[in-house]
């Protein structure tokens, strides 16, 4: 996979990149220690999110989460490669009690100029962004998912709540998602109440080995609230 290398794709996010994959050798004897690791390696034509554009260009999204028990500790990220756009880094803790999981989000954007708040988490001036998560899945019984989030601190100051389900439908090795997302309550997504995120995702694996697995990724998303459409396409490598 080759990156395109730019002043803002600095020599920080290459580290973040060796880093992860190194995560992928060690996966396989953690896993005999009870802990799981999970690390993946995306790149967007865009990076969209519950209806929102938050760039302009291209985007390098890596993950990394280890796993013990019910627990689960991780880091998502999302630099941009061109355009505009802040840089995103965002840890979460989670939860699982069965068919429930519970998870809190910190939510960091910066940009060169404010690089040194990650430390602020005052009220009135932190660049952080926190949220509660309850998820309730169908498990074996249907490829099904209802969430809701609150956004109970930092940025949003009208505490907005978002509300999400989802579908998978398998199609041969690929796999269909689909999403709908309400806003019901705040104006982080939207100014107004509605449906912020009504989109179809299609998961196309390319290529797989025994430790490695390289997927194909289009979504055509719809902000009806907004009255804004996307297509965005990436690639994902990570982790079996």
């Amino acid at each position: 996979m080759h990156l395109l290398y730019t002043d803002k794709f600095n020599k920080s996010h290459l580290t973040i990149l060796f880093l992860l994959f190194s995560f992928f050798s060690l996966a396989q004897s953690k896993q005999e220690s009870g802990i799981t690791i999970s690390a993946n390696a995306d790149i967007y034509s865009r990076y969209i999110w519950r209806g929102s554009a938050l760039s302009s260009g291209p985007v390098f999204q890596p993950g990394l989460s280890a796993s013990y028990k019910d627990f689960t500790l991780g880091y998502y990220g999302s630099y941009k490669i061109a355009g505009t756009g802040d840089n995103e880094i965002n840890l979460f803790i989670s939860k699982s009690f069965g068919l429930l999981t519970l998870e809190i989000w910190d939510y960091w954007s910066y940009d060169n100029f404010n690089i040194r708040e990650i430390k602020n988490y005052n009220r009135a001036t932190t660049s952080h962004l926190l949220e509660g998560i309850v998820t309730l899945s169908a498990g074996e019984f249907a490829p099904l998912s209802l969430s809701a989030g609150w956004l109970f601190y930092g940025t949003d100051a009208t505490n907005s709540i978002y509300i999400e389900l989802q579908y998978a439908i398998p199609v041969k090795r690929s796999e269909v998602v689909f999403t709908a997302g309400y806003q019901a309550n705040g104006t982080y997504y939207s100014d107004r109440r509605g449906f912020v995120n009504l989109s179809a995702t299609y998961n196309q694996p390319l290529a797989v080995s025994e430790k490695v697995s390289l997927d194909l990724i289009l979504s055509l998303t719809a902000n009806p609230a907004e009255k804004r459409v996307f297509f965005t396409a990436g690639i994902s490598i990570y982790n079996n």
